[in-house]
């Protein structure tokens, strides 16, 4: 926030719009009469506003101070004209003003005027009287916010990302201008998103589990906010209680076909103070008849809803993509394999996951297309001594005898191996051949 001393030159016509505000009656109808005790020229003052630096973007007013010190000699009443200006688009009741008067210590808003214009939107309008004594100091409380619309009727389009304040220390009744200073606030939004999301799901499976984070880094409290998950019609959403327990979470559509149904977190209209974050443990789960393929988890923020669900001042962050797929099943007509020995120094070494899946691919389609023979050339040919189990140590001369089993396959020679290779690796009794029937998954 900075602020500077200037006076503007459409000052004369909003000191005219105000004081005819006055003149109107109500808590702001002051006889002029009361103003002009003192001799023309005698009355002075200063302000000095310390505004905030910030206000949370449809969010709950931010305190602030404006101190006043009558540099006179006669007891005088002030007010203050405060006019805001914000970019074009703002919409109406997107800005408030308070005051806290010092008469009875009640908070009073200030009637605001809204212009919309091409090229910027501005609010006006001034505080009662405000009663300082000859060289005494009175320091005022404000608070200004941007909500955006009014409770449960927020405006779903606008914005602004800065809100220029502009304070002026008036004299009612006398046209008296004592000066003016300019305060520059930045409007920071309000942010949900998601944490550790897994990647792929299976439909009918156990559910995926992850972080919800809402985040509140402004100066700003907010109420009556719906944090908001869009998910798929076929999911079930749950949320991690404080007992550790679960419960699930209605789903709530707002009545537009296609629209995916969206859950409530934290209930529709919770709350979340100045600063703080929270984080909500969250489970979904996917039917068995979910479509395969890929649906997306979309975090959003609406701030005073109206009657229709999601119809509020809103916020969307960047979501997560879920890819769901089938249960996975195990490989038709796998051939039986006997228990694989224990590691040795003639255990192949590990294959990589593409190297496995290619291989278990063309075993199976091999023990698919060819029925199991009682011959084995293969064997015949194989320097082999039927003492050879007897003789082969877990280390050492195991890895020779192992070798020609394995290496030297190629696609064509893989796409022929016969039981009778396989009966020969299981008497060895090193290097069998093990099966791993990777689990196929369709996206």
């Amino acid at each position: 926030m900075s602020s500077t001393t200037h006076v503007r030159r459409s000052r004369r016509a909003v000191v005219a719009a105000t004081l005819g505000v006055l003149a109107l009656g109500g808590s702001l109808a002051l006889p002029a009469q009361a103003f002009a005790e003192a001799p023309h020229g005698t009355r002075t003052g200063t302000l000095t506003v310390q505004a905030p630096a910030a206000v949370g973007f449809a969010g709950r007013p931010v305190a602030f101070t404006g101190t006043i010190t009558n540099n006179g000699t006669e007891d005088t009443r002030y007010a203050l004209l405060l006019q805001t200006i914000t970019e074009a688009g703002t919409p109406p009741h997107a800005i408030t003003i308070d005051y806290k008067d010092p008469a009875n210590g009640t908070w009073t808003p200030v009637p605001l005027d809204f212009h919309g214009g091409a090229g910027e939107a501005t609010y006006d309008g001034t505080t009662g009287a405000i009663a300082v004594p000859a060289g005494a100091t009175v320091t005022l409380d404000l608070r200004i916010g941007a909500p955006m619309g009014l409770p449960h009727d927020g405006a779903s389009n606008g914005g602004f990302r800065s809100i220029t304040l502009e304070s002026r220390l008036t004299v009612p009744g006398s046209g008296d201008d004592l000066g003016e200073q300019v305060s520059r606030i930045s409007v920071d939004p309000i942010g949900s998103s998601l944490a550790h999301v897994p990647a792929t799901a299976v439909a009918g499976g156990e559910p995926i589990e992850f972080d919800a984070v809402l985040a509140n880094p402004t100066p700003s409290a907010y109420t009556n906010l719906g944090n908001v998950l869009f998910v798929d019609d076929h999911a079930t959403v749950q949320v991690r209680r404080a007992d550790g327990g679960w419960t699930t979470l209605p789903k709530v559509s707002d009545g537009i076909p296609d629209d995916k149904p969206g859950v409530y977190l934290q209930g529709r209209d919770s709350s979340i103070d100045a600063g703080a974050t929270t984080v909500t443990r969250v489970r979904v789960s996917y039917d068995a008849t979910t479509p395969l393929g890929a649906t997306t988890i979309d975090p959003c923020l609406f701030v005073n809803e109206g009657a229709t669900p999601f119809r509020g001042t809103t916020d969307c962050s960047q979501g997560s993509t879920v890819h769901v797929v089938a249960p996975a099943q195990a490989p038709a007509q796998a051939p039986v394999q006997a228990p694989a020995p224990e590691k040795t120094a003639a255990e192949p070494a590990p294959e990589t996951t593409a190297t496995k899946t290619a291989r278990t691919a063309r075993t199976t389609r091999a023990a698919q297309a060819q029925p199991v023979t009682d011959t084995a050339p293969a064997v015949e040919a194989e320097p082999v001594t039927p003492t050879a189990p007897a003789t082969a140590a877990p280390t050492g001369p195991a890895a020779p005898v192992a070798t020609p089993a394995v290496p030297a396959a190629t696609e064509t020679e893989s796409d022929t191996v016969t039981a009778g290779a396989a009966a020969a690796l299981a008497v060895l009794g090193a290097g069998a051949l093990l099966l791993v029937g990777r689990r196929r998954r369709r996206s």
